[in-house]
């Protein structure tokens, strides 16, 4: 029988792809080929495109739940977090890596920002800048280099702070204003946006229209992404769809609370159209009442038109169930608490997909 060592490179490579994350950080130390092809840029980006999408939450552990096969793995919270993980007002992820914003005790009135990697559990606080209450976060990448040089956006989203729109270089580890961006919409701290290659997006308001905002941060600049006319601002959730297109779960709070999704097409293009994916209305359906003091709901699509969820309920039990044009099945309670130990339930979860790349900054 040959021995991986024998195999043609492309076919080390192939099995390797189809290997999770986490047991590629033990195989490094297998042999040095092996070690040299997990930590070549081109090799982790790739094995991170392919990998599939988790559940992410931090709770007294954080908490990675695999969506197939419905498996969770529990590992320590990082210790800059260990006595403000109630205080985590927003996550982003980001090519596996997570922008994390949290309120220490005694500052609540200021934010502290940092970059972490859940699987290698390197954890970096970035320094000489606290955000506001009301700031809003973003990180990406400009396409047209390297894939590596991230930045982090950090910006006022409401009327109540002065519009200041600053950029944070992950490789000079300097803040910088970006002068002639401007933001001139509403957004909400706890709407935390979504990465996808490479730009920010987010659901805002002007007045009395719901749009989506993009930040490029190729030019550094934001722009309007689409209208949405028909649909109330509230109760809508946006997420990744396909790796490199948008989706937007929006609920109606009537009973029985029809649930519709919608795919985007090409963000690439200049008017970026909405679909609507699937709509749903059954007597089963869970309500996604978003109020501030409850986590809003995380959401993936999955297979054959559906979506897989994962929410509060009461903000004393955690829920994850699929949904599609039928209604509700494999709903089950992953986690149960008291209502006075509810720490975490606040953030239930984050779409994450587990990844090599180390920490920029």
């Amino acid at each position: 029988m040959a021995s991986f060592s024998t195999l043609p490179l492309d076919l080390t490579k192939e099995i390797l792809y189809r290997t999770p994350a986490e047991s590629l950080v033990r195989a490094k130390a297998t042999c040095k080929q092996w070690n040299d092809l997990i930590k070549d840029k081109r090799f982790i980006y790739e094995h991170w495109r392919r990998s599939p999408e988790r559940f992410l939450r931090a709770d007294q552990t954080v908490q990675i739940l695999d969506l197939v096969n419905r498996t969770r793995s529990d590992s320590p919270i990082p210790d800059e977090l260990q006595h403000s993980i109630s205080n985590v007002m927003a996550m982003v992820h980001c090519d596996g890596l997570m922008l994390c914003v949290w309120s220490d005790k005694e500052y609540f009135m200021f934010h502290n920002i940092a970059l972490w990697n859940p699987l290698t559990r390197n954890f970096n606080v970035v320094k000489h800048k606290l955000a506001r209450m009301g700031d809003n976060f973003g990180i990406g990448y400009d396409v047209n280099k390297p894939r590596g040089n991230y930045k982090i956006l950090m910006f006022s989203a409401n009327h109540y702070c002065e519009a200041v729109v600053e950029i944070y270089e992950c490789m000079s580890k300097s803040w910088r204003t970006l002068v002639d961006s401007k933001f001139d919409s509403e957004a909400y701290p706890w709407d935390h946006g979504v990465s996808i290659v490479g730009n920010m997006y987010w659901l805002v308001k002007k007045k009395t229209i719901n749009y989506i905002v993009a930040f490029d941060f190729s030019v550094e600049t934001f722009k309007d992404i689409c209208f949405f006319h028909h649909l109330p601002y509230d109760n809508n959730y946006l997420g990744c769809f396909d790796g490199d297109k948008l989706s937007l779960l929006h609920q109606n709070q009537d009973y029985p609370s029809p649930i519709e999704v919608w795919v985007s097409g090409n963000l690439a293009v200049g008017n970026v159209t909405f679909a609507k994916y699937f709509s749903v209305s059954s007597s089963d359906l869970p309500a996604f009442h978003y109020l501030t003091f409850w986590a809003h709901p995380v959401y993936c699509i999955a297979k054959h038109e559906r979506i897989i969820t994962w929410f509060t309920m009461f903000s004393t039990c955690l829920i994850i169930c699929e949904i599609d044009e039928g209604g509700v099945s494999n709903r089950f309670v992953t986690a149960q608490h008291y209502w006075d130990d509810c720490i975490g339930t606040f953030s239930c979860g984050y779409v994450y997909k587990p990844s090599l790349v180390p920490l920029p900054c």
